[in-house]
């Protein structure tokens, strides 16, 4: 049996086990900065290595879209945490090009887009699943330098910054509360001549006496218009999220118009988990 003595001594440098898959390699040492702007070379040897033995976790897939631009210039004001559609059924759509829709230009165009005879385009929810498809979360532009068309980077797949479109019933968005965007049928009220309705753009457009259209909404389940849509889209999970609660009328608006949502704060969410 071990004395006690021969357990005493100089304490060692803590490394438990050195032997792979547990050792954690890094370069002996870390060379300073570079003087200038660095080169092909340096870029492809790093001066600092780093490896764990555990399955890297939080993986987040991306995907560039090209879009097609709108004829009053929607597009132009996407920004980071915008919700993407993509249109499906578009005769002059190319191999290269999208139409895309954030959300306050998917609503804009499933209450004023008519077919060739005049009537409302979208009068079933069938019309809307067949013609548009949820794509996912706006990370960046990835060609800055175009006036003319934009390179979205799309989050399709695990975290993504997004506006804080959503609020429960009662009490305040949580991790781990689930996130919705639920399709419900509306009606227009019945108003004098003369009201109007907000587009993308913030620009005021006139209002139909008792038309009827959908309408994409942001819900979670303990909502009444999650119970009564038609149609349910999961977004993710909640999985950070600010402390500042965002005024009701600040998020209605964000529907509708794309600077009020640009507006909102970002939250994180966990997609297609």
């Amino acid at each position: 049996m071990a004395s006690i003595a021969s357990l005493t001594g100089t304490p060692t440098l803590g490394n438990v086990n050195q032997n792979a898959p547990f050792s954690f390699k890094a370069s002996s040492s870390v060379r300073g900065d570079y003087g200038s702007k660095p080169g092909v070379s340096a870029l492809q040897n790093p001066t600092l290595h780093n490896s764990v033995p555990e399955q890297m976790v939080n993986a987040t897939a991306r995907a560039p879209l090209f879009v097609r631009p709108f004829q009053q210039g929607f597009e132009k004001n996407y920004s980071e945490g915008d919700l993407l559609w993509v249109q499906r059924n578009d005769a002059r759509q190319s191999a290269n090009m999208n139409i895309v829709a954030n959300l306050p230009v998917l609503n804009h165009q499933l209450r004023s887009a008519v077919d060739q005879e005049g009537n409302l385009k979208y009068d079933t929810i069938e019309k809307v699943e067949n013609n548009w498809n949820y794509f996912g979360i706006l990370n960046n532009d990835m060609d800055t330098g175009s006036k003319w068309q934009r390179l979205l980077n799309i989050n399709v797949r695990g975290r993504a910054r997004v506006a804080r479109l959503w609020s429960p019933v009662s009490g305040r968005l949580r991790k781990g509360d689930q996130v919705w965007i639920s399709f419900l049928k509306r009606t227009s009220p019945q108003i004098s001549s003369g009201k109007t309705y907000q587009n993308p753009n913030g620009i005021n457009e006139p209002m139909l006496e008792g038309q009827t259209f959908f309408e994409a909404v942001p819900t979670m389940d303990c909502c009444d218009d999650f119970k009564n849509a038609v149609l349910s889209i999961p977004i993710g999970i909640v999985s950070q999220v600010t402390l500042k609660k965002p005024v009701t009328t600040s998020q209605t608006k964000a529907r509708y118009v794309t600077e009020a949502c640009k507006l909102l704060e970002r939250i994180e969410v966990l997609m297609r988990i």
